[in-house]
């Protein structure tokens, strides 16, 4: 028995270690197979000029970003918001890594003495203007800025409001962004020089308009059969010129859909189901608290004058009572009843100041108490009030109309009486509120209302899964995909040059994981079924352009195009020797053009449109005599100078201009690094 045991643990140890064995090579081989390693780095979201940008760092920026948006401006990000602060701060971790060597090699430092004088020193910084300015007259107060910066840069940061930090983080980083930026552009500022004689030449140039005559003879007049372009004209184009046709990640696709829409059956039972409410709507003791419960999109309670109802409330409203139901009636895609609930005289509007503590709940009464006693209202706001946008303005609110504010502070203002300083509670903390003035009052209606939207019934919604599964099925192959849709009589629909970081095709809106599928996908390759928004898609991959060089029969088409102008303009170069502006229009059929006000710093010219060529061949002309062809982009032109004019009214030449140019340039410059995006990867 003992020799049996033995054998048995032998046995349990060996299959353990073999089943151990089988599990390491199984996960070993599944990393391996995918490219996704153990020895790789699979926390890097891109590189920018050979640095790493990290997942996480990316991402901490993105909820920074995120959390400001939301205390400044009191709201969350939709979607669409999201996906454009993900692109915002790529496009700025980018351009901080570049600039960032750039600055070192150049000596470029911002140093914290510079940045108390952006704060209260004598080069105060614009973004400071922006928080810490009276709105009213536009003076910067540096004390109450001065005393913000000591506060938030504590040396116990748990000690400051989170908000607080935040915010001034966030203010820190771009003034110190647009100082570095300004010293280092004003230094290559300082190296630029302008002659006299460029100088002169400039304002010359500037100062002076002409008077001309031409004759256009447009491309379009003359058959593309008249010239011919050579494959290897074209090629030859293509590689003089190829770094002009870099490209990035794109990908092609075909698709079709199948559109998710309530049906006639589904909007009638859903205004069936909205009627079935009038009884107990109109019976109910508390109609805003039922319909806050019933309602699909509730709207707080407010007070409104006849012209602030809706259309069809309003030609309504004369025919009733308080306590009446009116509807079911459909306003956009919605069905609606509204029991009218109250009619009040109340001021149009409301001027008022306030006071709002979240942390700082405890200090309330006394605040309440000395602004009930006289003290200076603005000045404890902007000490003490935890609501950024109006504590620098002293609580100023300004005046707002009814219903704008959360309810608890609507009423206490619209219900108060001008002077009162009254104390209420909100969901955002306590405020201490002072009703500085009141409008007129008029006659306002209160509703209640219950919406139910229009929407596809679950039934509706299978229906279309199984027709658009179906053909999924069906079609795996693009020759089969193809011929369904002319069999089928369906739309075929193209999502061309979709870039890596898209979240929408054409008007498909969060379609993230098709975009994701088409850059995993092989060419002809069919897709599975999507659903994005109220719509199920298939699609197939049709081209793949890798980031690089557009392909010659990419732009084929728009290098055909230039040397098609090329020779088109040679042509009438050659037909018009020895004729004159009017001969010329004779000969092609057209007339003969004036413009009176060419001029150097303009490069169009009335009747041709945008032609920098031609502008520049004009004021570089002499008078009264006969230009030979000129090749614009959209024609073959002929003119003659009748004469320049002096322009009185022409700019002061100065450097501001050509600083500007200059800067642009040197960015683009210093941005044109080799940056690799992989946050399709992630997003």
């Amino acid at each position: 028995m003992a020799t049996l045991q033995s054998l048995r643990n032998k046995a349990g140890i060996a299959l353990t270690v073999l089943i151990g064995l089988a599990l390491l090579a199984f996960i070993l081989g599944d990393l391996f197979n995918n490219g996704n390693n153990i020895f790789q780095d699979n926390d890097t979201i891109g590189f920018v000029d050979g640095e790493k940008i990290k997942y996480q760092d990316y991402q901490n920026e993105i909820q920074k970003n995120e959390d400001y948006f939301k205390m400044v401006q009191g709201a969350s990000l939709n979607e669409d918001m999201q996906n454009q602060l993900r692109e915002s701060v790529w496009r700025q971790m980018v351009s901080d890594k570049v600039l960032a060597k750039v600055y070192d090699n150049a000596g470029v430092e911002v140093s914290s003495n510079e940045l108390i004088d952006m704060v209260a020193g004598n080069h105060i910084s614009p973004m400071m203007y922006q928080f810490f300015a009276d709105p009213q007259t536009g003076a910067y107060n540096k004390m109450q800025a001065m005393n913000f910066m000591q506060a938030v840069s504590s040396a116990d940061p748990s000690q400051v409001d989170g908000r607080s930090l935040l915010f001034w983080e966030m203010l820190q980083t771009n003034m110190v962004r647009e100082r570095e930026s300004a010293k280092y552009m004003t230094a290559l500022a300082k190296g630029l020089y302008t002659t006299k004689a460029e100088k002169a030449n400039e304002a010359a140039l500037r100062s002076k308009t002409a008077d001309v005559a031409f004759v256009g003879v447009r491309y379009a007049a003359i058959p593309d059969s008249a010239v011919s372009i050579k494959k290897s004209e074209v090629e030859k184009v293509y590689n003089q010129h190829k770094n002009d046709y870099k490209v990035d990640d794109t990908r092609d696709i075909e698709y079709v859909t199948f559109p998710i829409a309530a049906t006639d059956e589904d909007v009638e039972n859903i205004k069936n189901a909205v009627a079935d409410m009038i009884a107990d709507f109109k019976a109910s003791e508390d109609a805003q608290a039922y319909a806050q419960m019933n309602a699909q999109n509730p709207v707080a309670p407010r007070f409104m004058t006849e012209n602030q109802l809706s259309k069809t409330l309003a030609d309504a409203v004369a025919t009733l009572n308080e306590g009446d139901v009116f509807g079911p009636y459909r306003e956009g895609d919605a069905f609606k009843i509204s029991r009218l609930v109250s009619v009040a005289q109340r001021p149009d509007s409301v001027k008022a100041a306030h006071i709002l503590l979240r942390s700082n709940i405890e200090k309330a009464d006394s605040l309440f108490k000395a602004a009930k006693n006289g003290a200076n209202f603005a000045a404890m706001a902007r000490t003490f009030s935890e609501d950024p946008g109006s504590a620098i303005n002293g609580g100023d609110l300004d005046w707002f109309m009814d219903g704008v504010m959360v309810p608890e502070f609507n009423e206490a203002c619209f219900n108060g009486k001008k002077g009162d300083i009254v104390m209420i509670e909100s969901q955002y903390g306590k405020h201490i509120i002072k009703i500085q003035d009141k409008g007129v009052p008029v006659k306002k209606y209160s509703f209640a209302t219950i919406d139910k939207a229009i929407e596809y019934s679950r039934d509706t919604h299978q229906a279309v899964y199984s027709e658009a599964q179906t053909f999924a099925t069906k079609h795996t192959k693009r020759a089969s995909f193809e011929s369904a849709i002319d069999t089928l009589n369906l739309v075929k629909r193209y999502g061309n040059s979709i870039r890596k970081n898209a979240y929408s095709v054409n008007n498909l809106r969060g379609a993230r994981e098709l975009v994701k599928w088409a850059f995993k996908a092989n060419i002809d390759e069919v897709s599975e079924l999507f659903e994005i928004g109220d719509q199920f898609v298939v699609a197939v991959l049709v081209k793949q352009q890798d980031k690089g060089y557009a392909s010659v029969s990419d732009v084929e088409a728009v290098i055909s195009n230039d040397l098609l102008k090329d020779k088109k303009a040679a042509l009438v170069a050659e037909s018009v020797k020895g004729l004159n502006l009017a001969q010329i229009a004779d000969k092609y059929n057209t007339k003969v053009d004036s413009a009176s006000t060419v001029n150097y710093a303009i490069n169009s010219v009335t009747g041709a449109g945008l032609e920098p060529a031609l502008v520049g061949q004009i004021m570089a002309a002499a008078e009264k005599a006969q230009s030979g062809v000129v090749r614009g982009q959209n024609a073959a032109y002929v003119f003659s100078v009748n004469k320049f004019n002096e322009n009185p009214s022409a700019p002061e030449y100065s450097n501001a201009q050509q600083i500007n140019a200059f800067s642009n340039y040197v960015y683009q410059v210093i941005m044109d690094v080799d940056t690799e995006d992989n946050r399709i990867k992630f997003y």
